[in-house]
C-alpha cells in the first residue's frame, strides 16, 4: 500500500508588529534576516522543510502584497503553491484553506502546519520529531502539537498542560493558556505538567474536515472532493473559500485547535525551539557578547557601560551608547525606538506610535 503523501504548510501572511519598527507592514518579519544568518526567517523555514518535503509538497499561505516578496526569496518554490489572502485576518482560515488545497491533490495526505518565524536548533533532530508525529496521525483522527518543555516562565508564549499519555512522548492536551500572567506562568513552570505550544500542528486532511463539520455543523463545508475546484484559478479560489468557510472559526489555528477541540495530543520535544515573536525573544535568540548584549543589523553600535540590551541598525548608522542596561533601541527608516525591553509597555507604546504615524 502506498504510503500517504506529506504536506508543509507555512503560514506567513503576518504583518510582525511586535517586533516594530524593525518589522513594518510593507516588509514583516519574516522577509528579514534578523539574526544575520544571511537568510530571512521564511527562508530559513523553508530550508528546515526542504531537507524532508519535497518543494513542491510546501505551500506559502500569505497576504496578497507578500506575494512578491515570497517569490524573491524562495525562487525554489513553485508559483502555484503560495496561497494569496485578500486580507490579514486568521491562521487558522489560512490552514483550512491551505488543507482544502491539499486535499485536491493528494486525498489522504499528511500536513504539518508552521509559523514563518521560528528558530530551531537541533535540525536533524527536528526532522525526526516531525516525522514521528505526521507518523502518528497518519494513524489517528487527532491533531497533533509540538510542545517544548518551559524553560523559564515567559508570558508571551502559549501554555499546554499534559493529560494521560497516550504513546511514547504524547499525552493528551488538558488545557491550555494562552500567553498568562507571570504568576501563572511561573506556577506551570514549576508544576513540571505544562509545555510551550511552538505553534506547530500535524494532522490528517480528513480530520480536518471531520472536525468542522462537527464544531461547525451549522455551517456549510465546501465539499473537499468537488471537481470543479480543479478547474479554479487562484483568484477563484481565493474567492471561493472566503465565501464558502466557516466565518466563526476562531482568529487563531492555535485557538481554534486547543480550546475549541477534544482530539488533541501534544508531543513532547527536544530539537530546541524559540518562537520570534517580539524583541524579547530575538534577544534571547541572539548571539551576545560579553556584557550580554546583542548587536544586529548592518550598523554599528558602539557599547560601553552596557548590558543585557539588543541593537538594531541599518547600514550606514552609528550608534554610541553609555550606561543602557535591558534596553531595546532599533532604527528603520525614519523612525528610532528607544524603550526598556519589557513586551507588555513596547506593545502600548508601539500601539500608540503607530497610530500617531498611520501605521
Amino acid at each position: 500500500m502506498k504510503a500517504p503523501e506529506c504536506f508543509c504548510i507555512i503560514l506567513a501572511g503576518g504583518a510582525g508588529r511586535r517586533l516594530w519598527p524593525g518589522s513594518r507592514k510593507q516588509q514583516p518579519k519574516q522577509f528579514i534576516d534578523f539574526l544575520g544568518c544571511g537568510r530571512t526567517l521564511i527562508q530559513q523555514t523553508f530550508d528546515r522543510f526542504a531537507r524532508f518535503v519535497p518543494a513542491d509538497h510546501i505551500l506559502v499561505s500569505t497576504y496578497k502584497d507578500y506575494v512578491p516578496l515570497v517569490k524573491e526569496q524562495l525562487p525554489a518554490l513553485p508559483v502555484g503553491n503560495i496561497l494569496s489572502e485578500g486580507s490579514q485576518q486568521s491562521t487558522a482560515l489560512a490552514a483550512a484553506w491551505a488543507t482544502w488545497h491539499v486535499a485536491r491533490l493528494a486525498p489522504g495526505a499528511n500536513l504539518i502546519v508552521t509559523p514563518a518565524d521560528q528558530i530551531i536548533h537541533d535540525e536533524a533532530r527536528f526532522e525526526e520529531e516531525v516525522k514521528k508525529g505526521l507518523q502518528y496521525v497518519d494513524g489517528h483522527s487527532e491533531f497533533l502539537v509540538m510542545g517544548i518543555k518551559p524553560t523559564f516562565p515567559d508570558t508571551g508564549y502559549g501554555y499546554i498542560q499534559m493529560g494521560c499519555r497516550v504513546a511514547g512522548g504524547m499525552y493528551r492536551v488538558k488545557s491550555f493558556s494562552e500567553k498568562p500572567e507571570t504568576d501563572y506562568a511561573e506556577a506551570f513552570v514549576e508544576s513540571g505538567e505544562f509545555l510551550w505550544n511552538t505553534g506547530l500542528f500535524l494532522w490528517n486532511e480528513r480530520t480536518m474536515w471531520q472536525t468542522l463539520h462537527e464544531r461547525f455543523h451549522a455551517i456549510e463545508v465546501p465539499d473537499r472532493s468537488q471537481g470543479r475546484g480543479a478547474q479554479f484559478t487562484e483568484e477563484e479560489e481565493a474567492v471561493f473559500i472566503n465565501e464558502n468557510f466557516p466565518a466563526e472559526l476562531p482568529r487563531s489555528i492555535d485557538l481554534c485547535v486547543l480550546e475549541r477541540c477534544t482530539n488533541v495530543v501534544v508531543q513532547t520535544c527536544t530539537f530546541g525551539w524559540c518562537d520570534i515573536g517580539n524583541w524579547t525573544d530575538l534577544y534571547q535568540a541572539g548571539r551576545k557578547d560579553a556584557d550580554s548584549n546583542v548587536v544586529t543589523g548592518e550598523g554599528q553600535a558602539m557599547l560601553s557601560g552596557c548590558r543585557k540590551n539588543i541593537v538594531r541598525l541599518p547600514a550606514g548608522k552609528t550608534a554610541v551608547i553609555n550606561g543602557l542596561e535591558n534596553y531595546v533601541v532599533v532604527q528603520d527608516g525614519d523612525v528610532l525606538l528607544i524603550c526598556p525591553n519589557d513586551p507588555a509597555l513596547m506593545r502600548r507604546l508601539v500601539t500608540e506610535a503607530r497610530v500617531q504615524l498611520g501605521e
